[in-house]
């Protein structure tokens, strides 16, 4: 008999206890993994049918729904209404073939609210291979979508007007185009530009000029109608773009008449009221061309033909404003050849004396020696020069011309240059003129500048300095056709002149009628207030010569008196001056004047 005591049994629970532990592990893990991606991305899960079985939290608090108000509905609860059916009949199709589906799409919250979602779905397969279910897992990217909405839209329109800008005008156009040939339609392009804007600028401030666009751009709006496109294409020009309704050139009347009463009621800018005009050309399509380019091409065309009849109205495009385009584009490349060749000469017109009928000054003017057309004047060929920049280097060449050429005439004779507007927008003008001055051996006593009173609206107080430079060196400066442009008086004051010249208009008229007599005679006043010369240009009758004289007119010039010729032809500008009359009499040299 043996003593009683314990047995025991041991059972090694390690790697039963390491499995627990590893389980517990994973299903924390998966539980905080759960949680994560609750937190990221939108989880459901539908049957084949589309009803919602599963919805996590995220899903509910993205689309505003309770859970108990998903599960049991059908998906189609959020449907937004922007994507076409058939991105859904795609999505499907792929789904049921056991395909996966990614795509960006937008759904409709319990708000009204809409929100985007990048989605990947995915097929639940049954023991037959055929889907039995579908899980969805989407990401929220409703805040990207609207900062590239925004950037889109800042891409499309114009900071200031919230109009479509142009790079906007020329796609939508583009597509209007493609639907108006598909559907037999035409469409009918405004193209706008601003009367008397860069006015409001200079005198009012550019906040002003803003606050105008801004106006205008409201005004459009209401003037057009809807699905029009109206657009900002810079700085003062607009262009609106419509489908015609019916009669088409009856349709664009009505509003490009419109168009001009609604921009000129006046514009409340600054407490004061602000009146501009506009100038509007219209083009058809497909009448007068099939793409964006063609058709603001020739409304441009209209446009330039309204600026050039006076501005504030309207004008169709025209075959014949094409040609005139081609035209100028081929004088504006024989111009620009012709400068680089030198194709040009300087003739030169007398201005007599008043009290001894000599000649004091010799106005240089300038000739193009057009390689097939002959001579060309000034009025053929300056304003394109104007317009193009050509008349930088043109105007050096006539300066250097007309001093080199005085330089050798009798010391008793000035040369009068023509300074053109545009001239005075650089800094460079004054050490052109010193420049060449030392170049050609010319004493700036015997130079003189004509410049007409537009040039005084531009910079005033650049330019009345570069006067005063001009006039401190001994150049002599004179205001020419005096009475026809827009400078203020204070303005004619203001410029340290020498000369004014009055323009032929009124000495054409002066001996028969009261207004231009009334009109001399005022300019004489000022001219004497101011202790300034007056020359009478376009002389041709010697009763208009009689007459001015009488009035105390210093300086005459005209076709009675001397014609315009080449500096070797004219006996003016001689070494030997022209004798004057024995008898005295203000007429005696005429004759012989009048046969240059």
């Amino acid at each position: 008999m043996s003593d009683g005591g314990f047995v025991e049994r041991h059972r090694d629970v390690t790697e039963l206890r390491l499995a627990e532990l590893r389980a517990e592990a994973a299903r924390q893990e998966l539980i905080e993994k759960q949680y994560a991606i609750d937190q990221a991305v939108i989880v459901a899960i539908t049957d084949v049918r589309g009803t919602i079985t599963y919805a996590n939290d995220r899903f509910c608090e993205v689309s505003g729904y309770n859970r108990e108000e998903l599960v049991g509905n059908n998906h189609r609860l959020l449907k937004s209404g922007l994507h076409a059916p058939e991105i859904f009949r795609q999505m499907y199709r792929r789904l049921a073939k056991g395909g996966v589906w990614r795509g960006e799409l937008c759904n409709r919250a319990k708000s009204g609210e809409l929100y985007w979602v990048d989605t990947v779905i995915t097929p639940q397969l049954g023991s037959n291979g055929k889907p039995v279910a579908y899980m969805a897992i989407r990401v929220d990217i409703t805040a990207r979508k609207k900062a590239e909405a925004q950037v889109y839209y800042a891409a499309r329109h114009d900071a200031l007007t919230d109009l479509l800008n142009r790079a906007a005008l020329l796609e939508d156009l583009l597509n209007r185009l493609a639907h108006a040939k598909a559907s037999e339609q035409e469409l009918i392009v405004y193209l706008l530009d601003l009367d008397g804007f860069k006015s409001v600028n200079d005198t009012l401030g550019h906040a002003a000029g803003d606050a105008l666009l801004k106006q205008l751009s409201r005004r459009l709006k209401s003037a057009s109608s809807d699905g029009d496109l109206i657009a900002r294409l810079g700085g003062d020009e607009f262009a609106i773009v419509q489908f015609s309704s019916g009669e088409c050139r009856e349709q664009a009347e009505r509003l490009a008449i419109t168009l001009l009463e609604t921009v000129a009621i006046p514009f409340s800018i600054e407490a004061q009221d602000v009146s501009i005009g506009v100038s509007i050309g219209l083009a058809f399509a497909p009448l007068h061309g099939s793409t964006a380019s063609e058709l603001l091409y020739k409304a441009d065309l209209a446009l330039y033909r309204v600026k050039a009849e006076g501005r504030n109205g309207y004008r169709f495009f025209e075959e014949e404003m094409h040609r005139n385009a081609q035209s100028r584009n081929r004088l504006v490349n024989e111009l620009r050849e012709s400068v680089a060749r030198g194709d040009f000469e300087l003739h030169y017109q007398p201005i007599f004396d008043a009290k001894t009928l000599q000649p004091s000054v010799m106005e240089a003017l300038v000739r193009w020696r057009h390689p097939s057309q002959g001579l060309l004047y000034p009025d053929q060929f300056i304003g394109i020069a104007e317009e193009t920049g050509l008349i930088e280097p043109l105007g050096r060449w006539i300066l250097r011309q007309a001093c080199a050429d005085a330089a050798s005439w009798r010391k008793g004779v000035k040369v009068a240059v023509n300074l053109s507007p545009e001239q005075f927008r650089g800094p460079a003008l004054f050490d052109v003129v010193l420049r060449t001055l030392l170049e050609t051996g010319m004493s700036p006593d015997r130079l003189e500048f004509e410049v007409t009173e537009s040039m005084l609206l531009q910079e005033k107080e650049e330019n009345l300095l570069l006067f005063r430079q001009l006039k401190n060196i001994g150049i002599s400066i004179a205001l020419d056709d005096f009475g026809v442009g827009y400078a203020s008086i204070r303005s004619v004051v203001s410029f340290p002149f020498d000369k004014v010249k009055i323009d032929r208009s009124f000495t054409r008229d002066v001996v028969n009628q009261p207004a231009s007599r009334t009109v001399v005679a005022s300019i004489m006043t000022l001219a004497r207030g101011l202790g300034v010369q007056v020359t009478a240009e376009g002389i041709e009758t010697p009763d208009q010569l009689e007459y001015l004289r009488s009035q105390g007119v210093d300086l005459f010039q005209g076709y009675l008196l001397g014609r315009p010729a080449p500096a070797h032809l004219s006996e003016w500008i001689s070494a030997n001056p022209v004798r004057p009359p024995e008898c005295g009499h203000p007429l005696a040299p005429i004759q012989r004047a009048h046969a240059i």
